[in-house]
This record gives structure tokens, sequence and C-alpha cells, in this order.
């Protein structure tokens, strides 16, 4: 895939792996938008990566809805659209959860896809091609004990990606997942991994993403595990 002069919107591209990846089209010549709830931080990631940048929350139809009309207004089209926003809670038993915070978990990570996926779908089917990338997670092919609520909201995201796939047939519009292990993000706020030092950094999954989605044939669902140490 040639990424020059594409118009890639990318949820959730304030920081960790939505701008690490945000940055990484820009450097191939895309033309890429960020979006996020937080004004300055979105500013301050904008301009230090060179993208344009709309405020906005994953979590809200009407939101996502008026991001992609901004898009359109300002570009004329979509190529790709990255649905990346995404929030964990601390490993709980499943009776523990606090529903509150299981309820905003699926908010973003579950609904702020769908939603990405609704209007991209209307703009892309219109224009006769496109190109929706799920970061999902490992989390979404396996269960884990304390993360039922992550899980889930994962699961989620790979059905819905799965149902999409069966829709656009023969409409020139495409979908990818992503898969990444854990990655050391700040998206582990609210307890922070004891063995987060193994975890994968940022850009090791970015070059996996990027000479994937550069292939001849991309894999479309692209499982990016932790590399080996020692």
């Amino acid at each position: 895939m040639d990424f020059h002069n594409q118009v890639i919107v990318v949820t959730g591209g304030s920081k960790g792996f939505g701008k690490g990846l945000a940055r990484a089209f820009v450097q191939h010549g895309a033309k890429v938008i960020i979006t996020c709830p937080n004004e300055a931080e979105l500013i301050a990631a904008a301009a230090q990566i060179g993208a344009a940048y709309f405020v906005a929350d994953a979590s809200s139809h009407t939101a996502t809805a008026a991001l992609a009309e901004h898009v359109i207004n300002q570009y004329g089209k979509i190529d790709v659209w990255l649905n990346n926003a995404g929030v964990q809670i601390a490993p709980t038993l499943t009776e523990d959860v606090d529903v509150e915070k299981l309820h905003r978990l699926f908010d973003v990570n579950f609904f702020g896809y769908f939603y990405g996926c609704m209007v991209a779908l209307k703009v892309m089917k219109g224009q006769g091609h496109g190109l929706i990338i799920n970061v999902n997670s490992t989390a979404g092919l396996s269960g884990k004990p304390s993360l039922s609520a992550y899980v889930a909201s994962k699961f989620a995201v790979k059905g819905l990606s799965e149902s999409i796939r069966q829709e656009i047939n023969d409409t020139g519009v495409h979908l990818f997942q992503i898969f990444p292990g854990g990655m050391q993000t700040d998206i582990y706020h609210e307890e922070i991994p004891t063995d987060i030092h193994s975890y994968m950094h940022i850009d090791y999954a970015i070059d996996k993403v990027m000479t994937n989605l550069k292939a001849p044939a991309p894999e479309p669902d692209l499982v990016i595990n932790r590399p080996s140490v020692g």
C-alpha cells in the first residue's frame, strides 16, 4: 500500500500506539487526522508529528459522525479509518468489576469502534474504496483471568470485524485487524503490570504493522506477539 496523499483518520491518536502509527503514516506521505477528547493533548501531539487534528470522543456517535463530515469537507475522501481509541481497567475478578467502569470500557472499546465503522463505511462505500483498520488485542483471541471486561470488549470487536467483512464483498472496501500483545503504553494507568518491562515497545509493533501494510498481500489479521527475550 502506498500512503502518499492518502487521507487517514486515527482515533486515540494523541498518544501511545495511535500516535506512533499516525507519525509513521505522516512519514510515508499521508494526510493524517488524529482525534481524542483532550484538546490540549491533541494539539500538542498533532504539532509534534505533523498531523491535523479534530477534537472528538470516540464513544459518541454524534462526535464520530462530525469527525467524518469534517474530514470529507476538508479533504474530499477518507482512504483509511483506523479505530484505535481504547481504555483498560485494573485486573479484577468478574464479580467485583465496577459497573460504571465496565460501561465506560465498552463505550470506548466497542461502541467507539462500531461508530467508527458505521461512519467510515458510509463514506467508503459511496466513494468505492477504503480500508478500515481495527486495533484489537491478543486479548481478543483467548480468555484471560481477571480481565473479563477488557477481553469481552475485544472479542466483541473481533465479531464486529468479521461480520463487516461479510458485508463488504465487491464494494472496494476492506477491513483489517491488528492483534498486538502487551505494549509499553499508559493504557495501564490504573495498575501497571509488574512485568511491563517485558512488554513490547511501541516501535516494534508499529514496524510490524507498517511492514504488513506495505506488503504485496497484507495479512488481514495481523497478530503481533512480544519478541522473545534472552
